[in-house]
């Protein structure tokens, strides 16, 4: 049987001698094995090296930045000892010249978010007696902007979360999200009456569903494009927008 052999042959560019070996297929199996271990070795090697490397500059970057944080809290403490200071010093100043310390703000997370009550007027009434809108929707609110030619409705500046109320008697026309006033509803009342409440966080009634005058239908947001929490609030009659204050005496 004839051995088999792996015949590797080299030649000079300009020479006409040639170098010739050979080896078994056996040990040319071995060496390729070899060969590919070693290559398979040096990438691993290569990945642990940049591995190491890469753990080594972010500990340098993070015992940097934490000598920074250490200085900054340094700072932080120093201020924050300096207003104390500074205040024992007004209240002191202020007990000397029998003023009053100014109040602190009000917290609103404190209080609850349902601080409309319903007027004990509407509880007793059945539904169909208060077809027209009578009702301020929101209260514990501020007018931030009233109805002008260009913006025939009024904002209620109220905490967000705070309920929304129907107006009048009617039915819920719509419930959708708008682009410019978020979430939405609009009631359909008597004698041509709608109302709209744009800017919702939540809707708490459905489409088509019947509702009775002060009952909540959603809550005060800040959906669309809005800045702060608020109540965005139309009347139409006939699809033609109103001075809402005209209508509710507010």
């Amino acid at each position: 049987m004839a051995r088999k052999e792996v015949t590797v042959f080299i030649f000079g560019n300009y020479t006409p001698n040639a170098l010739r070996f050979s080896i078994s297929l056996a040990l040319a199996r071995f060496l390729f094995v070899v060969l590919l271990f070693m290559t398979v070795l040096l990438f691993v090697a290569f990945g642990l090296v940049a591995s190491g490397v890469y753990r080594f500059s972010r500990m340098v970057y993070l015992t940097q930045r934490n000598r920074q944080l250490e200085q900054e809290f340094k700072k932080v403490k120093t201020l924050q000892e300096r207003l104390e200071f500074l205040e024992k010093e007004r209240e002191k100043l202020a007990k000397m010249l029998g003023v009053d310390l100014t109040p602190p703000p009000v917290n609103w997370q404190t209080g609850m978010v349902d601080s409309a009550a319903v007027p004990d007027w509407v509880k007793s009434q059945p539904w169909g007696s208060q077809p027209l809108p009578v009702l301020v929707p929101v209260s514990n609110y501020v007018i931030s902007r009233g109805a002008s030619a260009e913006h025939m409705a009024i904002d209620f500046a109220c905490q967000k979360g705070s309920l929304v109320r129907a107006t009048a008697d009617g039915v819920v026309a719509e419930r959708g999200v708008d682009k410019q006033f978020g979430r939405y509803l609009l009631l359909r009342h008597d004698k041509g009456y709608d109302s709209y409440y744009g800017h919702l966080e939540t809707w708490l009634v459905q489409r088509g569903d019947t509702v009775k005058v002060g009952e909540a239908i959603g809550r005060v947001g800040m959906t669309g494009q809005a800045s702060a929490p608020h109540l965005h609030f139309e009347i139409r009659k006939d699809s033609r927008p109103l001075d809402p204050a005209t209508v509710l005496k507010l």
